[in-house]
Formats: structure tokens, sequence, C-alpha cells
């Protein structure tokens, strides 16, 4: 998955496995190498991936399909989700030790995907 992954990339942006190597001061046989999944990047090279195609570790690692995350700092939040995240981590707190049938999982999003 990330082999494939990073070759598509990789040729999106019209780069050769040269050019990405030289960005992450690696060699061209280890991009060819993490390209055919023989060989695994270490965490410091895979955040560089991430950064020079702006996309998330996660989709490198295909744990997500959707290749980007929405950033918004926490001073242009908007007031309201500055609201709803403090009331999450509070409950989220309270919550910790405790288990929460699937039934009342449900009734949650039930209520949280009607607010308005």
């Amino acid at each position: 998955m990330f082999g494939d992954r990073l070759k598509k990339l990789r040729e999106d942006k019209n780069m050769y496995q040269k050019d990405l190597a030289n960005i992450l001061g690696v060699s061209a046989g280890a991009i060819g190498m993490y390209e055919n999944n023989k060989r695994t990047p270490d965490f410091d090279i895979l955040k560089k991936i991430a950064d020079v195609f702006d996309v998330t570790i996660d989709y490198l690692l295909g744990r997500t399909n959707n290749p980007t995350t929405v950033r918004i700092e926490g001073d242009k939040l908007p007031k309201e989700l500055r609201e709803i995240g403090v009331e999450y981590l509070t409950i989220a707190k309270e919550m910790a030790d405790k288990e929460i049938p699937p039934e009342d999982i449900k009734k949650i999003i039930d209520v949280l995907g009607n607010r308005k």
C-alpha cells in the first residue's frame, strides 16, 4: 500500500526517484525499495514524504483514503466548535472508565447529527 501510494504521488508530481531522493536525503535505490514495498522509511523520512506531497502520514500508510486533513488554527476555529470541543473533552474524561452500550452510542451520534 505505502509503496503504491508513494509511487503515484511521485509520478503525479512528475518527479524521478532521484529527485525525491535528493529532497529526502536518501538514495534513489532507497526510494525504489520503498516503492516496491521491500523497505519501510523511518519515521523522520516518512514525515518528510508527507510534507513533500502535502498528505497525511495516515494516508501514506493506508489508514485513510483521504490524503489531506482540514487544519484550522485554534484561534480561527468558530466559537461554537471550540465549545463543542471543550464539552467533548469534559465528557470524555468523565466517561474514560465506563462502558457505553452500542445503542447509547447510536443515540449520541443521532443527537450530534441533528444538532444545529
